[in-house]
């Protein structure tokens, strides 16, 4: 994580360092982005960088931290808006993100994805420790909505709607048919809700 040094920075020095960062890591594979680069697009010595960031990881672990505590927040405020219903919220939250996919973190998020394809959507769920992410989201859910069986089935319900989402604004981006893929991932929210397997087929093991 940073240090305290970049958290004492102004925040127009902060944000020009990120964006330098974020525009880096979109446009190219993370493996493939020097941190002479980054630091030249952001125009701090070198010597500045290391006096934020342990190194290029430590960086890039924190452009994704704060992309989830803004996706985090978009969630919080949406499941609100539609008092718990995970996969209404979830839709709320494709539509939005649609529509600003041209602006801003959006873009540069899609971005980021599309230059790093081993990154994982449930990147942004998996988060250890107390008072996690996935921990307090789960206090906005309805869970009354939901056939949840085991204690891990809400995360993993949480990990694929972000996964099949991001799929969504990835393919509205990459077709420029942002209703197409709404169909398609309204579609697939109607087969997780639902469920695949056939009443009369024996249960998988495990």
């Amino acid at each position: 994580m940073p240090s305290t040094t970049f958290f004492n920075l102004p925040a127009a020095k902060r944000e020009k360092l990120l964006r330098a960062a974020r525009a880096e890591f979109g446009r190219t594979a993370y493996a493939d982005v020097p941190v002479s680069r980054i630091i030249q697009a952001a125009g701090i010595p070198r010597g500045s960088f290391y006096m934020y960031f342990a190194d290029k990881q430590d960086l890039f672990a924190y452009l994704l931290e704060d992309f989830g505590r803004q996706l985090e927040e978009r969630i919080s405020r949406l499941l609100d808006g539609r008092r718990g219903d995970l996969f209404a919220a979830f839709l709320d939250l494709y539509d939005e993100m649609a529509r600003e996919r041209e602006r801003g973190e959006v873009q540069e998020l899609m971005d980021i994805f599309r230059c790093n394809r081993q990154l994982s959507p449930g990147v942004f769920v998996r988060q250890e420790g107390k008072d996690s992410r996935m921990e307090r989201l789960a206090g906005r859910i309805d869970q009354s909505l939901l056939d949840l069986r085991r204690a891990e089935d809400l995360e993993n319900l949480f990990h694929l709607l972000v996964t099949v989402t991001a799929g969504a604004l990835m393919a509205a981006g990459c077709s420029g048919d942002p209703a197409g893929a709404r169909r398609r991932l309204v579609q697939m929210f109607h087969i997780l809700e639902r469920g695949a397997a056939s009443r009369a087929a024996a249960p998988a093991s495990g």
